[in-house]
C-alpha cells in the first residue's frame, strides 16, 4: 500500500485482509506492523490505514465470533496512539476517521466508552492514555468499598420465640386452615389453566420434506458464501465495484 495512490481499491483492500486473517497465529506482529503503517506513511495514506484496522477486526469478528476475535483487543492497546497518528492526516480526511467511528458505534464494533474519546481526539482534546487501556481481565470483580460499618461482621439474628408462637397459633386458627385452602386452589387453578392452554395450542404446519430440503441447501449454500466474502461498510459514495474476474481470482 505504500507505493499506491489512494484510494486504495477494494480488491487491494480484500487481498491485505485476507493475508492478515491468513496469518492470525502471528496476529500481534500482523498488528504492529498495521501500526507502524499508519505511524509512518504519508498522511494521504492514513485513512487508508484506518480501513485496514476496521477491515480486519470485523473480517475476524465474522469468521470466527466476537469470542473468539484477537486482532480487535490487541488493536485496542495502543488505540490512543494509533489514532494520534491518523488525525496527523490533511484536514479533510478527519471527517472520514469520525464516519468510521461513527459506523462502529452504529454496527456495535466498540463500545461507546472507548468511541467517544476517539471522537474528541478529532477536535483537539487531549485524551489521557489510561481512559484507552484495555484491562487483562475482562469482567474484572467490583470490591465494594471498606468503610468502618462494613468492616463489622454481621451477626445472623435468630427468629423471636414469641414471633414463631404466634404463626403457630395462627396456621392452627379457623382462618389459618381458610388461608391454607386458598393458596390450594389458586395453585390447583394454575395447573388447570396450563394443561387448557396447552390442550388448545395447535400444531404448527410443517413444511413438506422437499421443500425443507431446498431450503436447507439454500441456506448452506447461501452461508458458505458469506463466509469467503468481506461484509465491508461503504466508506465512500462510489465504492470501487469488483468484477466476477476479479473476485474469482481472490478466492483462488
Amino acid at each position: 500500500m505504500i507505493d499506491m495512490k489512494p484510494p486504495i481499491s477494494r480488491a487491494k483492500m480484500m487481498s491485505v485482509t485476507k493475508s492478515a486473517i491468513k496469518a492470525i497465529k502471528l496476529y500481534k506482529h500482523v498488528v504492529q506492523i498495521v501500526e507502524k503503517f499508519i505511524k509512518k506513511c504519508k498522511p494521504e495514506l492514513k485513512v487508508p490505514g484506518l480501513y485496514v484496522v476496521d477491515s480486519i477486526v470485523r473480517q475476524s469478528r465474522h469468521q470466527f465470533g466476537v469470542d473468539k476475535d484477537v486482532f480487535g483487543p490487541r488493536f485496542l492497546k495502543n488505540f490512543t496512539d494509533t489514532f494520534q497518528n491518523l488525525y496527523r492526516c490533511p484536514e479533510d480526511d478527519k471527517s472520514k476517521i469520525v464516519r468510521v467511528l461513527n459506523l462502529w458505534q452504529k454496527n456495535g464494533v466498540f463500545d461507546m466508552d472507548i468511541i467517544q474519546p476517539l471522537m474528541d481526539m478529532a477536535n483537539g482534546a487531549i485524551v489521557p492514555p489510561s481512559v484507552l487501556e484495555v484491562s487483562v481481565n475482562p469482567h474484572p470483580e467490583i470490591q465494594p468499598p471498606i468503610t468502618s460499618a462494613s468492616a463489622v461482621p454481621v451477626v445472623p439474628q435468630l427468629p423471636n420465640p414469641d414471633a414463631l408462637a404466634a404463626v403457630a397459633q395462627l396456621f392452627q386458627s379457623p382462618h389459618g386452615q381458610e388461608l391454607q385452602r386458598m393458596l390450594q386452589n389458586f395453585q390447583q387453578a394454575d395447573k388447570t389453566l396450563a394443561a387448557t392452554i396447552a390442550n388448545n395450542i395447535p400444531n404448527p404446519p410443517q413444511m413438506p420434506v422437499a421443500q425443507l430440503n431446498s431450503y436447507n441447501a439454500h441456506t448452506e449454500k447461501k452461508s458458505s458464501l458469506a463466509e469467503k466474502l468481506l461484509d465491508r461498510f461503504d466508506y465512500d459514495d462510489e465504492p470501487e465495484d469488483i468484477t466476477p474476474k476479479e473476485l474469482s481470482a481472490q478466492s483462488q
